[in-house]
């Protein structure tokens, strides 16, 4: 039998070292899980990116649809007959297709007060051609408005967009000098890459950043991406495999849409790894900081483990005893950082994703605190109480009850 109370007390009666090493325990499991729901927001977000039917179809060697190109004359209409394209509820002709161009606007901002250089702002653009189709087949709605009409000085935004520009329906923006657009509708898109995004007609985003040839007598339409929608992810798999050999008039890149932002979200792995580095060197210093209060608490109560071991307790006993003692410690300041950390689950940050070519989408996510994250931190918790306890418990053992009472 393990004397619990006797070391539960123990921890009452010393409460200045318990409360420090409490919070130093609090102090790390807390910003432990603080770094990994950033990261888990941002992978959550990778995984609302539309219907897992979705098929990312993007220029030969284009891993970001940034850097993608595909010519208006090429055959891609060729796609509207493959079986696997889901019909769109307006008439068996259509489909759930979506030809799309996509760009990056630098907006000016005035200085903040006179005499200063004004600073500059990255808005995520894209053109579509049917908006409403578009949505659909992103698994868009939308939350206020209407969406785009012939009117190409029209746009929708994405809610977390439109909350940080602080826009709302009616109001007039201007991407950059002299391109000024109106807002018409607010998409439901929070917890979606979409979220990000200002919607315009794909004519206005082609002619007006660089994505259109509009040289008299050569000019030539191109989209960076055309999404399609089938029934399932199995189906998307499957149609992205074998595109590449239908497709004869030029070569592409054929992916499901979930891949493509999971590929993309991969640079966050880095973070992660970052993020668990920093985690095990301040647990490290955790570790030596129990070790030091359970050291102290060994040399202090050297009587009172001669006196366990004369009535009766073995070796082991008191072994666990201190183990245990250690454990609770790590608990109680375990305990409470995962408390704090949950405190920023559903906050919103804004974060960046990127394949790697330099380009990218910043985007709006809410931070994540998950059954994995609250694992991942109870684990630590309990390792660092292991580690961190053995020592002293080992010290506490070897004490020799007779030489402990002199």
């Amino acid at each position: 039998m393990i004397p619990i109370h006797y070391n539960t007390r123990n921890l009452f009666v010393r409460w200045r070292p318990t409360l420090l090493t409490a919070l130093c325990f609090m102090l790390v499991v807390a910003l432990l899980v603080v770094m990994l729901a950033f990261v888990q927001g941002l992978n959550e977000l990778s995984k609302k990116s539309g219907p897992e039917g979705n098929v990312m179809i993007l220029r030969d060697g284009a891993t970001d649809e940034l850097f993608s190109d595909l010519a208006d004359n090429v055959n891609l209409s060729k796609l509207w007959l493959h079986p696997e394209v889901l019909p769109h509820l307006q008439g068996p002709n259509e489909k759930m297709a979506s030809r799309e161009v996509y760009s990056i606007a630098t907006q000016e901002l005035p200085p903040k007060k006179e005499g200063d250089r004004p600073t500059y702002r990255f808005l995520q653009v894209r053109g579509v051609e049917d908006p409403e189709v578009a949505g659909a087949v992103h698994g868009l709605t939308l939350k206020a408005g209407r969406w785009l009409g012939r009117d190409g000085n029209e746009i929708v935004l994405g809610e977390g967009i439109a909350r940080t520009l602080g826009l709302e329906i009616g109001n007039e923006f201007e991407a950059r000098k002299p391109l000024s657009w109106r807002v018409v509708g607010i998409m439901d898109s929070k917890g979606s890459p979409f979220d990000s995004e200002i919607w315009a007609k794909r004519e206005e985003v082609g002619r007006n950043f660089g994505k259109d040839n509009n040289t008299p007598g050569q000019e030539q339409r191109f989209f960076t991406s055309v999404v399609v929608q089938t029934p399932n992810a199995a189906t998307a798999q499957k149609f992205s495999e074998v595109l590449q050999d239908r497709q004869k008039d030029i070569r592409v890149n054929v992916l499901p849409e979930r891949r493509y932002y999971e590929a993309m979200s991969e640079s966050n792995q880095m973070f992660q790894v970052a993020a668990l580095f920093i985690a095990i060197i301040m647990a490290i210093g955790g570790m030596f900081g129990l070790m030091n209060t359970m050291f102290a608490a060994v040399s202090q109560r050297i009587k009172d483990i001669g006196v366990l071991r004369i009535v009766g307790f073995r070796r082991w006993q008191i072994l666990a005893s201190f183990m245990l003692e250690s454990l609770l410690l790590a608990i109680i300041g375990g305990g409470l950082g995962i408390a704090i950390g949950y405190l920023v689950n559903g906050i919103e940050q804004v974060g960046f994703m990127s394949a790697g070519q330099g380009g990218g989408k910043t985007v709006v996510f809410n931070m994540l605190v998950n059954k994995q994250v609250i694992i991942t931190a109870a684990v630590f918790t309990l390792v660092m109480g292991l580690f961190g306890g053995f020592l002293p418990a080992f010290a506490a053992m070897r004490q020799r009850p007779l030489e402990a009472l002199r």
